[in-house]
């Protein structure tokens, strides 16, 4: 949020120097002046009025993007929760099956390495 509002306050200063700058280099009445004063004061205005509602409609967006995403994640949690209690569940039953299996090859091997030792 500090990176917003330093680029806010520097579109507004940027503005406000270049105005004046631009007003008080160039020759003009006074009439004039006050004119082109009372211009560049009403377009800072819309800009800032541009900004206030362009940060608004970002903050709002931000907002309902962070919702959206806990959300996302809940459901994707809970997926990822009923798969692993799913993957379990199959397995369960051949589990000793796999364990039997592993010790019959463990035995094999070592059967082998006695073999060619």
């Amino acid at each position: 949020m500090s990176n917003n509002k330093s680029l806010v306050l520097g579109l507004i200063v940027g503005g406000v120097i270049g105005g004046m700058t631009a007003l008080l280099s160039t020759p003009s009445s006074g009439k004039e002046l006050r004119s082109q004063i009372n211009l560049n004061r009403k377009q800072i205005e819309d800009l800032l009025q541009q900004l206030k509602k362009e940060s608004k409609a970002l903050k709002d967006q931000l907002i309902l993007t962070a919702k959206e995403s806990t959300e996302v994640a809940k459901e994707v949690s809970a997926d990822l929760m009923k798969s692993i209690q799913q993957f379990q569940n199959e397995t369960e039953p051949h589990k000793e099956n796999i364990m039997k299996e592993i010790e019959n090859l463990d035995h094999k091997i070592k059967q082998l390495e006695k073999t060619l030792s």
